[in-house]
């Protein structure tokens, strides 16, 4: 599967209601060093997917409400889906692009049931982080996914280069990260997920990251 990065003059054209969206701030940010570090972790992901090689029939994008990742998902699985209650911006990119197997989903998370068993790969980036409380993603995530499926994370450390960093850039922490990325993880395996693999960001190793990137299998029912 091959990384599709979006055009940033593509994805600045996409309407939103907030300038301080990620898809600006983040990925479209007028600093090269800033922006390209994030475009990185996306890239990283791409990498550990071709690595483990899910089957390619269905796969879901968890919370994946700009659609950053939805070019590239749509060249390496069948059919991908993306829930979001906040999904305005991937639904005007898939259009843009004319993404024919892309299907956008806005629904709260919390209040909807795929069914069990129904995607070959989760991927949830810098998303669970964002849940108050991990009891209601995860028991979704393990019901959809089939028991020979990967879930792939990534998640912010929050340690202390990740917050000296925030200074240097002038980025304030969002006001919903409640989680540092080793309690997210913590939690996944209270709820039956194994890793399987994982690297860091910056580096690939444990040497000040301030992301980890992983992949999960379920173990238990």
């Amino acid at each position: 599967m091959k990384f599709i990065k979006v055009p940033i003059k593509t994805l600045a054209s996409i309407p939103v209601a907030k300038q301080e969206d990620i898809s600006l701030d983040v990925y479209c940010g007028p600093n090269p060093l800033f922006r390209e570090f994030f475009w990185l972790r996306l890239r990283l992901l791409t990498l550990m997917m071709n690595w483990v090689k899910p089957k390619n029939d269905r796969a879901l994008d968890f919370g994946g409400g700009s659609g950053i990742m939805a070019p590239t998902l749509s060249r390496g699985f069948n059919r991908v889906d993306l829930i979001d209650l906040h999904a305005d911006e991937a639904d005007y990119l898939i259009k843009l692009l004319n993404i024919q197997n892309v299907f956008i989903n806005k629904t709260n998370i919390l209040e909807f049931d795929y069914g069990a068993d129904q995607f070959d790969m989760i991927i949830a980036a810098d998303v669970l982080e964002h849940f108050k409380d991990l009891n209601g993603p995860l028991p979704r995530i393990k019901r959809w996914i089939k028991p020979d499926g990967f879930l792939f994370t990534s998640l912010p450390t929050e340690n202390i280069w990740y917050r000296l960093l925030r200074i240097i850039f002038r980025k304030e922490k969002p006001w919903d990260h409640y989680h540092t990325a080793a309690y997210v993880e913590a939690t996944l395996k209270q709820y039956g997920f194994k890793k399987v693999a994982g690297i860091y960001h910056p580096l690939l190793v444990p040497l000040f990251p301030l992301f980890r990137i992983s992949v999960w299998r379920k173990i238990s029912p």
